[in-house]
């Protein structure tokens, strides 16, 4: 797996959390700092080993783009991406 970036969209592979759906917000050497916006909130991200964690999409949803850039984004915006990325990825795979 290549190193998650910022506004990357990633899937846990291990921990009370596995094949959850993330935003990376910032990597710190080998972590990275997730957020889902309703159990891991901007303001209390989560503190992963990038070594846990599968690559699912870059970063296309304009949230992406807001949180690559630094602007201000909300827990709502978050959770409504994840929402629409697994939709349009599990329409994809052909399961419902």
């Amino acid at each position: 797996m290549t190193k998650p970036r910022s506004s990357d969209i990633v899937q846990s592979l291990a921990g009370h959390d596995k094949g959850e759906l993330f935003f990376v917000l910032r990597t710190e050497d080998e972590y990275a700092l997730l957020v889902d916006g309703k159990h891991r909130k901007l303001s209390k991200p989560k503190r992963k080993k990038q070594k846990h964690l599968a690559f699912e999409a870059e970063g296309g949803p304009p949230v992406a783009d807001r949180i690559k850039s630094g602007d201000l984004v909300s827990d709502k915006e978050i959770r409504k991406a994840l929402a629409v990325f697994k939709l349009r990825r599990d329409q994809a795979r052909g399961g419902n």
